[in-house]
């Protein structure tokens, strides 16, 4: 307990000490994001969330010995898409390519951790749905998906940061629960390095001056490590929950992908297309400020992470479990589709009672 405490608060401090150091090299180098269309953020901020996260992540791994072979891909494999990110903030990469490289980084996700998604669990009430070699190709489309989900919804200051943060206390609990205490490390140690990143980008320290942004390093750093401890929670001998719970502890992220996604498929628009459809977007434009939107949002994810842990100790089926989260989605998607009808709807209902 005693050496737990001390590697998390290594990482803190290493992360820290990190930020302080980057801020004013990424002014003199120019990795800021400045204000302009979509963006509109007060003056030039420092994209350099996701490089101290990751510093005080592979520090701190390095310090305490940490790395096996599965930690050294992680940290490859981490490094690589950091490197990526940090070009997409400067250079503003085409779509293709950003893919190209998240597929590769994939592959050696793959290779690096002997796993991928062979095994679905007994989704329909018939017994296990194994994927075989199939299971390699959906689990590059898995990665694919869990990077570019929470890269879509670092869409306001601190909600990347908070949902994250909710699926590895999430993914530490089932993995402590069930035995992976050794994987159980990695998701608490992205905690507390989250954490000093979420102190500057909320203005907690600095008010304004020395606020930072997540950048597309971290927010796909995030989204590789999110999917990395997913596999190794559901898909390794020592497996500690089931695949369909992992839905619920990603499902706002993956729920407002899908669901935007979709909506741009139907308008005849490209899936990655950029715009201001997202739900955070939604929710300001329905009034809220980003940090009564950034609690919302952040709730909602704690309830269903919440759920989907409770769905698991109990272990109810899996098939109840999925076509729960099959309702819940498709709720969330008919009420974003349809918010401002439902707005225009509860302010008459509002203004009829008042009179």
């Amino acid at each position: 307990m005693t050496e737990h405490l001390q590697l998390f608060i290594t990482t803190f401090v290493l992360t820290l000490t990190a930020i302080f150091i980057l801020i004013p090299l990424s002014v003199k180098v120019g990795l800021v994001d400045k204000p302009a269309g979509r963006k509109q953020h007060t003056g030039s901020v420092p994209l350099i969330g996701g490089i101290s996260i990751f510093t005080g992540v592979g520090l701190t791994l390095a310090w305490f010995g940490l790395p096996e072979d599965i930690h050294y891909y992680y940290l490859l494999c981490g490094g690589t898409i950091v490197i990526l990110g940090v070009f997409d903030d400067f250079m503003d990469l085409s779509v293709k390519l950003r893919l190209c490289v998240q597929l590769l980084i994939g592959s050696a996700m793959v290779y690096g951790l002997q796993l991928h998604l062979g095994n679905l669990g007994n989704l329909f009430a018939l017994g296990d749905v194994t994927l075989g070699y199939i299971g390699i190709p959906v689990t590059l489309i898995a990665v694919i998906a869990a990077i570019n989900a929470f890269n879509m919804i670092d869409g306001i200051d601190g909600l990347a940061g908070m949902l994250s943060g909710v699926t590895f206390v999430s993914v530490t609990l089932m993995m402590g629960m069930g035995g992976q205490l050794e994987h159980a490390v990695l998701p608490m140690v992205l905690v507390f390095a989250l954490i000093p990143y979420l102190l500057f980008n909320l203005d907690v320290v600095g008010k304004g001056k020395g606020k930072i942004f997540m950048g597309d390093a971290g927010s796909m750093l995030i989204g590789l490590t999110v999917i990395w401890l997913l596999i190794i929670g559901t898909q390794s001998d020592s497996a500690s929950f089931r695949p369909v719970t992992a839905l619920w502890v990603i499902a706002v992220p993956l729920m407002d992908m899908v669901a935007i996604m979709l909506r741009r498929i139907r308008k005849g628009q490209s899936p990655f297309l950029a715009d201001r459809e997202h739900l955070h977007h939604i929710f300001l434009r329905l009034g809220l400020n980003s940090r009564q939107a950034l609690i919302v949002i952040s709730s909602f994810s704690c309830m269903l992470a919440t759920l989907g842990i409770i769905g698991e100790y109990l272990m109810v089926p899996d098939l109840i479990m999925l076509l729960l989260f099959l309702i819940v989605f498709s709720v969330y998607s008919y009420t974003l589709q349809h918010i401002w009808r439902i707005t225009r709807a509860i302010k008459r209902y509002k203004a009829k009672r008042r009179g």
